[in-house]
C-alpha cells in the first residue's frame, strides 16, 4: 500500500485518510492545497494556450474546511472484511485501520487504493456535524435493526439478505428557521425490497424516531446495470423543503442538485451577480441561466432586480424554480428543454440578453449549445465549471465563435479533495486568426479545429475562411482540400482558378493523407479495408489501409491512409469492421460514444488530418504539411489512458507538429524526420507499430515491433444507405 506523504504542518489529521479515498489532498498545508487548484487551471487553460485578458484570479478559499458537507452519499455494506480505523497514529499522524472485523457494517466510501471495498468513516471530519450525527444513529440501528425499521435499515449481504446499499442526506436549512432540516434518501436492492406500500410504515417509523428528517425516500437499485433504477420515491414526510440563499430560498426535493459547501455557493453566487451588475452598470438587466437547476443562481439574480430566463433540461426542476420564483415575486420565466434547442430558438427570435450564465454538467457545454450561446451576441458570459480540461475545450471553441477569455478564478467548493470549480468570465471580440501551416503563392494551408468547416455553411455560424479573410491574403479562397467540420486537420484552399486546378491535380493519385484515428476496441495490427461506398454517382469501390500505433484504454490508436477519398470514408470502413471511431454519432458505438463524452470529454469524432505529403506541383519537390494533434484530442487520450500513451506516439513523432517542409531537404532526411512510411524512393516501406504487452500496472505498454507490407485485406458488406 502506497504512503501518503504527510506535511507535518497539515492543518488537518484524520484516523480514515489511509483508506479512505475521499479527501486525498488532506496531508498537505491548506495553503499548499490551494495553491495546487490554481496550478491545475493554470495548466488546463495552457494547455489551449488560452491566456485571459486578466491576470487568473487567486483562489476563492473555503472557511471552513471542515465540516461542510450538507449533501452526503455514502455505501452501505455488511462483509467479511470490513475495516474499521483505529485511533489517531504515532505522531499525530493518520493510522492504518484495523485488522478486519467480520459481519460489521460499513457506512462509507470505496476504498482508496482499490475501489472496491467499503472503509467504514464512523471519525469523518468533513461531514457536517448534523450528518455525521444522522449517520451514526443509522449507523448503530444498521448493526443490529429494530423491528419497524427492519425493511428499510438491514443491510444488504453477500449472503443474498438485507436491502440497504447506501444512504444520500441532504441538509437543507428554511428561512427564517435556526435549525436545519435533512432529507433522507435509502438506496434499497431492488430485487430484495418489499413492496412500497409495505416500505412506508417503517418509513415514518424512522421519521418518527428522527424528527430533523423531514422527508424520507427510497431508491431501488437493480442487480443488474441493465436494469435502470426507480429514483426517489417519498414512503413519509414531505418531497420538498425550501432552502435558504443569500436573498430568499429555493425549492429542494431529494433529487435536487445541491451545493456541498453553502458558504462557498454563497461566496459562488456573489460573484456571478457581481459580473452581472458590472456588465449591466448596476441597472436592471436581462440574464439568461443555462442549465439553471433548481434556480438558485436565477433567484439570487432575480432578488437584485435582474429579469432572468432559465433553461433547464430537467423538468422538475423548472418546476421547483417556478413555483419558488412565483411565491417570491421575483422576475424568473423556466423553460424547460434541450438547452442548446431552446438558446438556438431564442436566437432565432432575436432575443437579447446582457449576460448568460451556463453552469452545466461536468461534461461541459455541447458544441450545438457553444454556437446558440455565442450566437445571442451576450455583453458577458459567465460559465461555471467543475471539469477543468472541459472549461478549457469550451472556452477555446467559444473563442472562435467570437466570445473571449477575459478572467478565470478558481473556487475551492470541496476542501481537502482535488476537485476544482472555477468561474470563466468571457466577453465579446473579434474573431482570431486561424493557424497557417504553409502558404505560397498559389495556396495556403491552415490547422482546422474541430466544429468548424473550411468553408461557410448554413448550419454553422462562422468558417474557418470567415476568420482569416481580415489576416490572410487568399485570393478566390477555392477549396482543395476539405475534411468535414467536425475533424481536425490540415485544410488547403487556392488563390485563384489556375492554382486550384493544379494542386487539385496534385492533390490527386499522388498525394498521401494520413489521419490518426482512435477506433474502438482492439484492431488488428495492421490492415486494409476495401469496401464499396454509396454516393451520389452510386456504388464506388474504396481501400483503407491501417496501423495499430498504441492501445490506451482497452481502444485503439491508428494511422490510416485512405487510398482514394469519399465521403466518411474512414469513419464508414472503420465501423464496417466492428471498430468505429470514438465519438463518431453517425456510425459509431452510441454507449461508448456518451461513456467518452461524460467521463473524458470527447464530443466529437476522434479523427484528425495528421499529415499531407505529395509533389509540390510548381517546384516538384516532395511537400510535407504537418498539423498537431489539438488539444482536446489528447486530453481525451490521455483520460482515457495515461500520458504514457501519449509520450509514445510523441517518441514515434505521429502527432504531427512539423509544420512544412519541402525540397530544403532531400528525400532521405525529409523520411526520416517523418514518422515511418515514407522510404528515399517515395515507396511505402516496412513500419514500426507499437505492440501491446501487459505491465505490472494492467495497462498496455508497447514495444516496437517491425512487419512487412503485405496488409490483411477485409472486405465488408455495406451496412448503410450511406445517403451522403
Amino acid at each position: 500500500m502506497t504512503e501518503l506523504n504527510w506535511d507535518p504542518r497539515a492543518e488537518v489529521h484524520c484516523i480514515h485518510v489511509e483508506e479512505c479515498g475521499a479527501c486525498p489532498l488532506m496531508p498537505r498545508r491548506y495553503e499548499d492545497q490551494c495553491r495546487e487548484k490554481l496550478g491545475r487551471l493554470e495548466r488546463a487553460l495552457g494547455r489551449y494556450a488560452l491566456v485571459p485578458v486578466e491576470p487568473l484570479g487567486g483562489v476563492i478559499t473555503a472557511d471552513p474546511i471542515l465540516g461542510y458537507r450538507r449533501r452526503a452519499k455514502l455505501v452501505v455494506a455488511r462483509t467479511t472484511g470490513t475495516p474499521r480505523s483505529s485511533e489517531r497514529g504515532v505522531g499525530g499522524g493518520p493510522a492504518r485501520a484495523d485488522a478486519p472485523t467480520p459481519g460489521r457494517v460499513a457506512v462509507g466510501l470505496y476504498r482508496r487504493h482499490d475501489n472496491q471495498g467499503v472503509v467504514d468513516i464512523p471519525g469523518c471530519q468533513v461531514l457536517s456535524p448534523l450528518l455525521h450525527e444522522l449517520v451514526g444513529t443509522l449507523r448503530g440501528w444498521a448493526e443490529d435493526p429494530p423491528a419497524d425499521l427492519a425493511p428499510l435499515l438491514t443491510p444488504a449481504g453477500d449472503d443474498g439478505t438485507g436491502v440497504l446499499c447506501g444512504l444520500d442526506l441532504r441538509e437543507l436549512r428554511p428561512p427564517g428557521q435556526e435549525a436545519p432540516v435533512v432529507l433522507l434518501t435509502l438506496v434499497l436492492a431492488a430485487e430484495r425490497a418489499r413492496p412500497i406500500d409495505e416500505l412506508r410504515p417503517a418509513g415514518r417509523a424512522l421519521q418518527a424516531r428522527l424528527p430533523v428528517v423531514a422527508g424520507v425516500a427510497v431508491t431501488l437499485r437493480p442487480q443488474s446495470r441493465q436494469t435502470p433504477a426507480v429514483e426517489h420515491i417519498s414512503i413519509a414526510g414531505v418531497t420538498e423543503v425550501k432552502d435558504a440563499l443569500p436573498l430568499g430560498h429555493q425549492l429542494v426535493s431529494h433529487g435536487s442538485f445541491l451545493h456541498v459547501h453553502r458558504a462557498q455557493a454563497h461566496r459562488l453566487y456573489e460573484v456571478v451577480a457581481a459580473v452581472v451588475d458590472e456588465a449591466t452598470a448596476g441597472a436592471p438587466g436581462r440574464v439568461l441561466d443555462l442549465y439553471g437547476g433548481t434556480g438558485a443562481i436565477a433567484l439570487c439574480l432575480a432578488h437584485r432586480g435582474h429579469a432572468v430566463t432559465l433553461v433547464e433540461s430537467f423538468a422538475p426542476a423548472v418546476d421547483f424554480a417556478a413555483r419558488a420564483a412565483q411565491a417570491q415575486r421575483v422576475p424568473v420565466e423556466a423553460v424547460a428543454g434541450d438547452v442548446a434547442s431552446v438558446t438556438k430558438a431564442l436566437g432565432s427570435a432575436v432575443a437579447r440578453f446582457d449576460v448568460v450564465v451556463a453552469n452545466p454538467p461536468r461534461r461541459g457545454l455541447s458544441p450545438a449549445a457553444r454556437e446558440a450561446l455565442a450566437a445571442l451576441h451576450p455583453r458577458r458570459v459567465v460559465y461555471v465549471a467543475c471539469d477543468l480540461d472541459n472549461l478549457s475545450r469550451d472556452v477555446d471553441h467559444l473563442g472562435r465563435l467570437g466570445l473571449r477569455l477575459r478572467h478565470a478564478v478558481p473556487l475551492d467548493m470541496l476542501p481537502l479533495t482535488e476537485e476544482v470549480e472555477a468561474i470563466a468570465v468571457l466577453e465579446a471580440a473579434p474573431l482570431p486568426a486561424p493557424m497557417v501551416l504553409y502558404e505560397d503563392d498559389d495556396i495556403v494551408a491552415f490547422d482546422k479545429p474541430p466544429h468548424e468547416p473550411l468553408t461557410d455553411q448554413p448550419e454553422y455560424p462562422t468558417s474557418l475562411v470567415a476568420r482569416a479573410r481580415p489576416h490572410v491574403a487568399g485570393g478566390a479562397w477555392l477549396p482543395v482540400l476539405k475534411i468535414e467540420a467536425g475533424t481536425s486537420g490540415v485544410c488547403i484552399v487556392a488563390k485563384n482558378e489556375a492554382a486550384a486546378a493544379r494542386w487539385s491535380a496534385a492533390l490527386g493519385d499522388g498525394v498521401r493523407l494520413v489521419y490518426l484515428a482512435a477506433a474502438r476496441g482492439v484492431t488488428p495490427s495492421k490492415g486494409a479495408i476495401s469496401r464499396e461506398l454509396r454516393g451520389p454517382e452510386g456504388p464506388r469501390m474504396a481501400r483503407t489501409r491501417y496501423r495499430r500505433l498504441a492501445i490506451g484504454g482497452g481502444h485503439s490508436v491508428l494511422r490510416v491512409v485512405p487510398e482514394r477519398r469519399h465521403v466518411h470514408q474512414i469513419r464508414r470502413h472503420l465501423a464496417a469492421i466492428g471498430h468505429p471511431v470514438l465519438g463518431d454519432a453517425r456510425y459509431g458505438h452510441a454507449p461508448t460514444n456518451r461513456y467518452f463524452e461524460e467521463k473524458h470529454g470527447l464530443d466529437r469524432s476522434f479523427l484528425h488530418l495528421v499529415r499531407v505529403e505529395l509533389e509540390h506541383p510548381v517546384s516538384r519537390a516532395r511537400l510535407l504539411i504537418e498539423s498537431p494533434m489539438p488539444p482536446d484530442l489528447r486530453v481525451a487520450l490521455v483520460r482515457a489512458s495515461d500520458e504514457s500513451v501519449l509520450r509514445f506516439l510523441e517518441n514515434k513523432r505521429a502527432l504531427g507538429g512539423g509544420g512544412a517542409r519541402d525540397s530544403a531537404e532531400s528525400l532521405g532526411a525529409l523520411s526520416e524526420r517523418s514518422s515511418p512510411g515514407l522510404a528515399p524512393d517515395g515507396e511505402e516501406a516496412p513500419e514500426s507499430i507499437a505492440e501491446p504487452t501487459p505491465s505490472a500496472d494492467g495497462l498496455r505498454a508497447v514495444r516496437i515491433v517491425e512487419l512487412d507490407d503485405a496488409p490483411r485485406t477485409i472486405r465488408g458488406e455495406l451496412l448503410t444507405p450511406d445517403d451522403d
